[in-house]
């Protein structure tokens, strides 16, 4: 089993522990905030919405240092996101990328509802992709739909836009992972 696998069945039980509400305590001694802050050796790199309800290190039980995580309205492939797929696969060598959307996202529902103007242009634009994608397959919800159409792409668009995580993905240095986080029910699937 690839090492990336393997962190995101750690992941998976870990949101398993969130959703049973057994998740383990972190306790922070000011001198392991002190090793802390010396380094860090995340386990994952994670794309992910701003939404303040979608927060990696709550919803997959893991202590602060674990996880490298970009977040961005509608977890696009922002230009941040890729800077912060290069410095972990670079630099920490993660073997683990999950872009993760959610179910009601306000960016990828704006997109869905016609507000493709404002602030984010060409990113609204590339939700806008997503969304056409999700029209052709004719879903009965749309919006849903959108959401899991737009989390791939940005797993494409990063693999495309990113040199790091290309090579990484070329040699088999890192595994990607679409996931779909249920807000109602906590649970994060692999989708």
């Amino acid at each position: 089993m690839h090492r990336g696998e393997e962190v995101l069945l750690e992941l998976m039980e870990g949101n398993r522990r969130f959703v049973e509400g057994r998740c383990v305590p972190q306790l922070y001694s000011p001198a392991h905030l002190a090793e802390l802050a010396v380094g860090q050796t995340p386990m994952a790199a994670i794309v992910t919405c701003s939404d303040s309800r979608v927060v990696p290190e709550v919803i997959f039980d893991q202590p602060l240092g674990s996880l490298f995580v970009s977040r961005v309205p509608g977890n696009v492939a922002s230009d941040s996101a890729k800077w912060m797929i290069d410095i972990a696969v670079g630099d920490f060598q993660v073997p683990l990328l999950i872009v993760m959307g959610h179910t009601g996202c306000l960016a990828v529902g704006q997109v869905v509802n016609g507000q493709t103007g404002g602030a984010g242009g060409p990113l609204r634009l590339n939700v806008l992709s997503a969304v056409y994608r999700a029209q052709r397959l004719n879903p009965a919800d749309l919006w849903l739909q959108s959401i899991i159409e737009n989390a791939k792409q940005t797993v494409e668009r990063l693999a495309d836009e990113s040199y790091a995580l290309r090579s990484a993905l070329a040699d088999g240095r890192i595994h990607a992972a679409t996931m779909l986080y249920d807000m109602s029910t906590g649970v994060a699937s692999i989708i």
